[in-house]
């Protein structure tokens, strides 16, 4: 086991007193000190950083019923945002999320099922004009995340199995990132989209803002499965309160479950449950007509059911979130049926929910952006 050092330390405090503030919104330093337990010298010298950042700011006295009134710090959110963009092969949605997880301001577009095109110009010039609409200082952007439909490894920024997007076998991003990042100045990374949207959503519904009530053993820990449901087919799963993206990066690629009789011919290749879906054909319903046929309704949720009760059974998992990137939600008719199959399938009680969050991937690929700056930071 490898032995703490200093740096790790001072890493470890700062992001202890960083995770206080941003909970508290307004506190003093003998409160810090107190409720982390880390010397009163310490919390000073960590706050004085914070205030070089811009993190905090000076709020005034508080209250106090014997001696001294406390000055209070308060935390800045709107000090450091980050881009979050969300793209699926058709619509492209990018959004400014500040340190609260706050959207600060958001931009829609259609764009073409080319995953180089969107990095080489595109991205850049909906980013460009996002920053300009909302007036923010370019020194206070410190990252973009992107999400993805396909297998993402963020460190080496590859992606593979991503036909959605024109990438059937292995990309390897890192020179359209590069690119990308000399354009606009500040780091970006790429996550898969449904990781980015479940991370987006545990975050919202962490926040208290707008908790949903939680059926029997369902998710109390911060378990959960977000269904991506575009025109591809992907999940999130998070266990415990983290990501579980797997030693491949492949956990929550659902689109490649192989059910029933029909996986006698099914391909490694293809996605068995996604191509028997037709989730293309669903979508193209909803455009044509504002919603899906019954018969389509019917195939959707039924095969979606299906995987989802053997994940939900095999895992022990109690709540499923169903989204879709850049759209409203599909409407109550659909999560209806899936929960009444889930409650014919599942021998454990499921909750079937649309999301909390309005915009889970924006939110969610934004917080891995601002993430990767916090720990520059708290490490600085």
């Amino acid at each position: 086991m490898r032995a703490h050092i200093a740096s790790d330390l001072k890493e470890l405090n700062r992001s202890a007193i960083y995770s206080l503030i941003r909970a508290e919104g307004e506190i003093s330093k003998a409160g810090l000190s107190r409720l982390s337990g880390i010397s009163a010298p310490t919390v000073i010298k960590i706050v004085d950083y914070f205030r070089s950042l811009g993190i905090l700011s000076e709020a005034g006295e508080g209250v106090s019923s014997l001696g001294r009134k406390p000055q209070l710090l308060r935390f800045e959110p709107g000090s450091a945002l980050a881009v979050g963009a969300e793209y699926d092969g058709v619509h492209l949605s990018v959004g400014l999320v500040d340190l609260a997880g706050a959207l600060r301001g958001i931009r829609r577009s259609v764009a073409p099922p080319d995953l180089r095109e969107l990095l080489g110009s595109r991205l850049a010039r909906e980013a460009e004009a996002l920053i300009a609409d909302a007036g923010i200082e370019r020194s206070c952007i410190k990252g973009i995340g992107i999400g993805v439909p396909g297998v993402v490894d963020p460190a080496r920024r590859s992606l593979r199995q991503a036909p959605l997007v024109g990438v059937e076998e292995s990309e390897d991003c890192g020179p359209l990132l590069d690119a990308l990042e000399r354009e606009l100045g500040f780091p970006a990374l790429l996550e898969n989209d449904a990781n980015a949207a479940a991370l987006g959503e545990l975050a919202a519904r962490a926040s208290g803002a707008a908790r949903a009530p939680a059926a029997s053993g369902a998710g109390e820990g911060g378990d959960l499965v977000f269904v991506e449901l575009g025109r591809g087919l992907g999940a999130g799963l998070v266990l415990d309160g983290r990501l579980r993206a797997g030693p491949r990066h492949g956990a929550g690629e659902i689109g490649y479950l192989v059910l029933g009789e029909g996986a006698r011919g099914a391909s490694a290749r293809a996605g068995w449950l996604e191509e028997r879906m037709d989730l293309g054909g669903f979508w193209d319903e909803v455009e044509r007509s504002g919603s899906p046929s019954g018969a389509s309704l019917d195939r959707v949720t039924s095969l979606l059911a299906l995987a989802l009760a053997n994940i939900c059974s095999a895992l022990d998992l109690g709540r499923v979130v169903v989204g879709r990137a850049g759209e409203e939600s599909f409407g109550e008719e659909l999560l209806s049926r899936l929960r009444a199959e889930l409650g014919r399938l599942c021998p454990l009680e499921v909750s079937c929910e649309a999301p909390l969050e309005p915009e889970p991937g924006v939110r969610g690929a934004a917080s891995l952006a601002a993430a990767a700056w916090l720990k520059e930071a708290f490490a600085g």
